[in-house]
């Protein structure tokens, strides 16, 4: 037989940024269903979404979150393609449980260049912007997790009015709660007296119905994907191609220019 002749193509001089809007390396964890999908349809393709995994057992509980904290940064250090511009810690309960600082300080110790940014300060920052006082939230965990929650909104200087959680241990079962309960619930738990609703996990399909459930309530919604797509545009300063993520996403004065903020 004979073999086959062998041939080196030359390659251009110049290759292409693969990443021209910004790279993003998203650690979520290793039972999430929904947060890579759901950001890789929302953000745009300018925009390189570059994934790992945070290994993590159910149930979710405040022990099982707080076990994570010496993976993260060898995680992180898994994210090899080139210059990383933010790096996300994709649990919203889980940076709530660690405190938003350790979670920053462990991204750091991997990547320290890129932004450290996490669901649940995208969401604060988020509800400062649509200049709400009084929250309702709505999440999947369970009662004491929801404590915690409440505590971390409390003291970023938030009244939290009420949180309701569906009481799911199995981070799995969180995406598979239909969108449509999560919109009956969110109507159902809203209180009138909130000036937003807070839907809180990143495993949760919530960003569809959001302007079902906005016009259900009359209030903003910020979710925790949303939120953090919202923090990324104005980290990286690009343009959404599809913005139709509810009243955060639709604010003209949600538009600033690159953010360089690191924490």
């Amino acid at each position: 037989m004979v073999p086959a002749r062998t041939e080196v193509v030359e390659p251009p001089r110049a290759l292409d940024d693969v990443a021209p809007a910004g790279a993003v390396g998203l650690l979520a964890l290793a039972t999430d269903a929904n947060v890579e999908s759901d950001l890789r349809a929302l953000l745009p393709p300018e925009v390189g979404l570059y994934t790992t995994r945070v290994a993590n057992t159910d149930p979710i509980t405040v022990d099982t979150l707080r076990a994570m904290a010496s993976l993260i940064t060898d995680a992180a250090r898994t994210i090899r393609v080139g210059p990383v511009d933010v790096l996300v810690y994709g649990c919203t309960s889980g940076a709530i449980v660690l405190g938003e600082e350790q979670v920053a300080e462990r991204l750091r110790a991997a990547q320290p260049g890129a932004a450290c940014l996490t669901p649940a300060g995208a969401a604060v920052s988020a509800l400062r912007s649509l200049g709400a006082r009084r929250l309702s939230i709505l999440t999947p965990y369970v009662a004491r997790v929801n404590d915690l929650v409440a505590e971390h909104f409390a003291d970023s200087g938030f009244e939290v009015v009420n949180v309701a959680g569906f009481g799911l241990r199995r981070d799995l079962d969180m995406t598979r709660l239909p969108p449509a309960a999560l919109a009956a619930a969110a109507a159902e738990v809203c209180d009138t007296t909130a000036d937003a609703l807070l839907v809180s996990c990143t495993s949760l399909r919530a960003t569809a119905v959001i302007p079902e459930i906005e016009a259900a309530i009359g209030r903003p919604v910020v979710s925790s994907n949303q939120a953090l797509v919202w923090r990324l545009r104005n980290l990286l300063g690009f343009e959404l191609s599809n913005p139709r993520l509810g009243r955060l996403l639709h604010r003209v004065e949600s538009r600033p220019g690159p953010d360089t903020t690191r924490v």
